[in-house]
């Protein structure tokens, strides 16, 4: 990370007592110079950002995204973090962040079905992010603890509702291949199965997923069968064997290597890491 290639306040509100499950430790607003970059191999913590200026570059994992003026980004934890200015863009990137600690924040994404789509435009939650800053300097760290869960919790809700109703606008093929994912996680996956059942080509359905959506029907079940594993590896004490049983891969050798080509470390890893950083 290039250090002093931003600038900006960094507020710190210590844990009163044990830490809440869900829990905005430190805060801040970043104004980021052209030559700006954040990586993190594996984060612990789960980023929540609101963009004031300019457009970023992130990649969370494999997958790239850009944030402009207005969008909400999250970068979940256990994954990989790759944080930059967008050098398309001429004006200075700025954003506030809120980075969030605890064994809530990654359910609550999964619950919410936020892990998908992880910049949204558009969505007006700019005060409510300037409201955290102005908190954080005027108000103690026991109010601010207390009332950053309910920040969070309104960006959250916010967030998964305003992804709801543009999910409305999908065309009815889209959704109901949609559909089919979400409720397949812990089924293998047969494109083929899955083109009969709506109707059109395997060719021609990821083509029109991918118009829709922004990503392939592979990549999008990829994405949701590696979540749950994060889930797993965190909250269960299932084998790696076991969990990859459950999301319909029958060779733990091949599960492993899939996982690691796409979080980064293999799943034994994932959960020795975050574990030790709770």
């Amino acid at each position: 990370m290039n250090q002093f290639s931003k600038h900006g306040p960094i507020y710190h509100l210590p844990p009163i007592g044990e830490p809440p499950p869900l829990s905005v430790q430190f805060l801040g607003i970043n104004y980021c110079e052209h030559d700006y970059r954040n990586v993190r191999e594996l984060a612990s913590i789960t980023v929540v950002g609101y963009v004031l200026s300019g457009q970023g570059s992130l990649q969370v994992n494999a997958q790239s995204y850009t944030a402009g003026e207005g969008d909400v980004f999250i970068l979940p934890a256990g994954c990989s973090h790759d944080v930059a200015p967008d050098p398309r863009h001429t004006g200075q990137w700025s954003y506030i962040w809120l980075n969030v600690s605890g064994s809530w924040i990654l359910k609550l994404l999964d619950a919410y079905q936020l892990t998908a789509q992880l910049v949204t435009p558009g969505n007006g939650l700019g005060p409510l992010f300037h409201e955290a800053i102005e908190g954080a300097v005027h108000r103690s760290v026991n109010e601010m603890q207390a009332e950053l869960q309910v920040m969070l919790m309104r960006i959250i809700v916010t967030l998964s509702s305003l992804q709801r109703q543009r999910g409305a606008l999908l065309s009815p093929a889209v959704q109901a291949i949609q559909h089919y994912l979400d409720n397949h996680i812990l089924q293998g996956f047969d494109p083929l199965e899955l083109a009969e059942q709506v109707g059109m080509s395997a060719r021609h359905m990821n083509r029109l997923f991918r118009k829709e959506i922004g990503t392939t029907v592979y990549q999008y079940i990829l994405g949701k069968k590696m979540e749950s594993a994060k889930l797993m590896l965190l909250d269960t004490p299932l084998t790696i064997s076991e969990i990859g049983y459950r999301l319909g891969y029958n060779d733990p050798h091949y599960f492993s290597n899939l996982f690691q080509s796409k979080i980064g470390v293999r799943p034994s890893d994932f959960r020795k890491r975050l574990e030790e950083s709770r």
